[in-house]
Order: C-alpha cells, then sequence, then structure tokens
C-alpha cells in the first residue's frame, strides 16, 4: 500500500499548511559553500583591442585560449594572435601569419597537437598554429569548402575530424553540406540519414561525452531556426528535448563545458536581442538563471577553457574589448523517461552527475507538486522546487520504495549516483506532475550546490 504517502497531495492539495520541521530545518540549516551559475567579467591585466567576427579555440595541452583575427571598429581585418590564461591577454608575433580575416573558424585539434584556422570571408584556405608557428596547408580548391560565410566548425575528437557544416555560400546560397578536415585533407561528407536544412549563423560543438556534435538554430531561408541536431559521424539526427527548447535564434555560440558534460549556449538574435545562457545534456535544454550576464552583443566569440572549467567570452560589437567567464553549477539531473502510466505503474530513474567535483558527498532529491518556479533562494543558491506539502512526504519518506530509492545517499568516486522514482499499478485515481531536483551538502549541514529539476508526469 501506499496511500500514506499518494493521497496527501490529493487531499491536502499544492497549498503547504502545517508542516513538521524538517523543511524549516533545510531553510534554515543549510549554509551556501558553493557559487551559483554566474558569468563575471575578467580584469586581464592586457587584452585586445575592441573586435568582432573573430575566433577562439582552447588548446587543451598548452592550456591557452587561442584567438586570431577579426574586425575593429574601423571596419579594418586584423591578422594577429592572442592567448589568453586566465589572468592576460598576451600577443604573439610569429615570424609568418595567415592573412588578415574575419568570419573565420578556428578549433583545437588535439590529436596532432595545433589550433586549426579555416576560411573567413572571401578565403578558403587552411593554416595550423602550435604556439610558436604558423603553418599553411597545402590543399587543391576542389578538396576544399567552397567559398563561404556564416559556418560553424567543431573538432571531434573520437574520430580527430575538424567538422565544418553550413553557410552562405557565395555561388549557391545557403548550403547544408558537411565537411572534415583530418590533419591533411578536407573530405565531403555524406550523410545516411536527411541532414539539417540550409542555414547559416547556427552553433556547432562536439559532445565529448556522447561523442556527437551539436547543432543548433540559424538562419534557414525563411525563418530563423530553433532545432537541436547531432551528427554521429555517420548520420544526423533530429533531437525532440524532452520539455523545453530555446526559442529560435541566429549567431549564437556554443561551447561544451567538459567538466559537467553539457553543451553552453550564450546569446543570439530572433526579433529581439538575447542575452540568454542555456545548457543542454543531450536530453532537454534548461535555461539558466544567472546574477550577472554580459550585455547583449553579436560577433563575440567563446572558448571553453578546460583547465579552470570557465567558458570564455570575448569581444563583439558591445563590449568589444570585454573578456567575460561564465561557470555553471556542477550538479544536474537527468531521467530515462518523463511520464509514467497511473494505470501501469512504472519506473523513473535519475541520473545525479556533478563530475568529480562533488565526489563521495552526500545527497538528497526533494520534490514539488506545484512547479519549479519561483522556487527558492538560500544564501544566493537557487533550489529550481517551490516548497509544498508534496516536499515535506517527499523528505518524511525518503526512504519508502516505493515509491523512492536512493533518494537520500551519497554520490561515487566520480561525482555520480541514480536513484529511482517507483509507481506502482494502480495507486493513483488522478494524473499530475511531480518535480524533482537535489542538493549536495555535507555531515556538517553545508550546502554545495543544488541541481536543475526534473519532471515526472503521471497520467
Amino acid at each position: 500500500m501506499v496511500d500514506f504517502w499518494w493521497q496527501a497531495p490529493l487531499t491536502y492539495g499544492p497549498v503547504m499548511k502545517s508542516t513538521p520541521n524538517l523543511v524549516s530545518l533545510l531553510l534554515v540549516a543549510l549554509h551556501c559553500h558553493a557559487q551559483a551559475p554566474d558569468w563575471v567579467q575578467a580584469q586581464p591585466t592586457q587584452s585586445p583591442f575592441a573586435r568582432i567576427h573573430h575566433a577562439m579555440a582552447y588548446d587543451s595541452d598548452r592550456q591557452v585560449t587561442v584567438m586570431f583575427g577579426g574586425r575593429d571598429v574601423f571596419i579594418n581585418t586584423h591578422a594577429d594572435t592572442w592567448e589568453y590564461d586566465g589572468k592576460t591577454w598576451t600577443e604573439i608575433k610569429p615570424a609568418v601569419s595567415p592573412p588578415a580575416r574575419e568570419s573565420h573558424g578556428l578549433v583545437y585539434d588535439s590529436v596532432r597537437k595545433v589550433t586549426v584556422l579555416y576560411g573567413g570571408y572571401l578565403l578558403r584556405d587552411t593554416w595550423t598554429w602550435d604556439g610558436s608557428v604558423w603553418t599553411k596547408i597545402k590543399i587543391p580548391p576542389a578538396q576544399k569548402p567552397s567559398l563561404r560565410s556564416g559556418f560553424e566548425v567543431a573538432y571531434d575528437a573520437s574520430r580527430g575530424r575538424t567538422v565544418l557544416f553550413g553557410g552562405y555560400d557565395a555561388a549557391k546560397g545557403l548550403v547544408n553540406d558537411l565537411w572534415e578536415f583530418d590533419g591533411a585533407v578536407w573530405t565531403k561528407m555524406n550523410s545516411a540519414t536527411p541532414p539539417p536544412e540550409a542555414r547559416n549563423g547556427h552553433g556547432l560543438v562536439y559532445d565529448s561525452l556522447r561523442k556527437v556534435v551539436v547543432l543548433f538554430g540559424g538562419t534557414g531561408k525563411t525563418s530563423a531556426l530553433g532545432d537541436t541536431w547531432e551528427w554521429d559521424g555517420v548520420s544526423w539526427r533530429q533531437v525532440t528535448p524532452a520539455t523545453t527548447s530555446p526559442t529560435p535564434r541566429i549567431v549564437e555560440k556554443l561551447v561544451y563545458d567538459s567538466h559537467r558534460r553539457r553543451t553552453v549556449m550564450y546569446g543570439g538574435y530572433s526579433f529581439k536581442q538575447l542575452n540568454e545562457t542555456w545548457e543542454y545534456d543531450g536530453t532537454d535544454w534548461v535555461l539558466v538563471s544567472t546574477r550577472n550576464r554580459p550585455p547583449f552583443r553579436h560577433g563575440f566569440d567563446v572558448a571553453f577553457d578546460a583547465g579552470r572549467g570557465r567558458t570564455v567570452l570575448f569581444g563583439g560589437d558591445v563590449g568589444g574589448d570585454e573578456t567575460w567567464e561564465y561557470w555553471g553549477t556542477p550538479c544536474h539531473m537527468a531521467a530515462d523517461v518523463g511520464t509514467i502510466s497511473i494505470t501501469a505503474g512504472g519506473t523513473q530513474t535519475l541520473s545525479l552527475d556533478t563530475g568529480s567535483v562533488f565526489a563521495n558527498k552526500p545527497y538528497w532529491i526533494f520534490g514539488s507538486i506545484t512547479g519549479t518556479s519561483p522556487g527558492i533562494t538560500l544564501n544566493g543558491i537557487d533550489i529550481p522546487l517551490n516548497v509544498d506539502v508534496y516536499t515535506q512526504l517527499a523528505m518524511q519518506n525518503v526512504t519508502a520504495n516505493p515509491p523512492y530509492k536512493g533518494f537520500r545517499s551519497a554520490l561515487d568516486a566520480k561525482g555520480a549516483a541514480t536513484a529511482q522514482f517507483i509507481l506502482p499499478a494502480n495507486a493513483l485515481s488522478a494524473g499530475f506532475s511531480l518535480y524533482h531536483a537535489y542538493i549536495v551538502f555535507d555531515a556538517s549541514g553545508r550546502f554545495y550546490g543544488a541541481s536543475n529539476p526534473v519532471t515526472l508526469k503521471l497520467q
């Protein structure tokens, strides 16, 4: 029998009346010892001059962000090379450099340990940078992408390939062809499934955990796009996010946060200027609330500094000489299903992931029946759950199985754990939605972080 917990939400409804002291203790005893997701304007001791349409990539071997070229406020293009170590930008002045350019592509090839540069406005050349020398790769015209702008590149580390998709072809208009560079030649790829529609101004990045290139949005033939696609080296697959997706947009930028194992998207434009931050875990997109964020801009670029766990943003048509850095909450939760049948019953398995940041620390999964907004804030950390009668019931019965299995336990040495919500068949007479999120804490009651919410529809 599970009436002791199921009937209460239906009887008392969403309004929390007189609650025992568990919730009260939660609100007063937990102390914040972690940073909420946020953007901060960095203050490097030296910075490049303001620019737009430059390109950036993170060199994971030398642990520096590399930046090349772009256009200044006087509409002059440049051929300068800069590197950022988290403290200052340093201009590197090699004897030979690629010609000045804007709107080019830049990725770091971790197999060959070089930064790869391709193209730009009215250019089709390929160069590599090893930290000291720029080298031009000689490739016949028929064996590389056509002259284009508005394309994007990503580096597939599992296959050792630089991936280029789409753009505006000088002769054909918008295109949806895909090319890969193996360090010597470019090869046009054929997908086993239909590819995304032609576009430019989209976002593209490689997810090293799931070994796929992620594409979002851009400008299609008639309007801005808001679709999510993945390329696995053989075929394209369009993704339908579990609960939400960013609005259609153009000129947004993507990075992959390898510490927290999710794609981060910033900015874009779609009928209005956007300076939103979104995160994608391969299942769903989540809009991240931050106290600070860069003013809206276009023409900026981003890179993920894996050595410091920070997304680095530089430049743009507003604040073109500014450096901003973003970190997100390390606590993440995903679910294998989003709906359970009341008559048949079932199980939702929850996957908790903090990376190694909070390895071996205890966690506690809480619930809400009234939703995730406005949620509650504890010392600057947002828990995306409204506190209500279900919060209390879930906390009181956290060891009950069913419905709860592993709702209060400890993360493993990799900062991961699994839990299950189990619904017996015919346990309910009506359907509704539940929302769960977890906190990470320690034996002294110190609070380290809260996860994103996960929805479960009971119908």
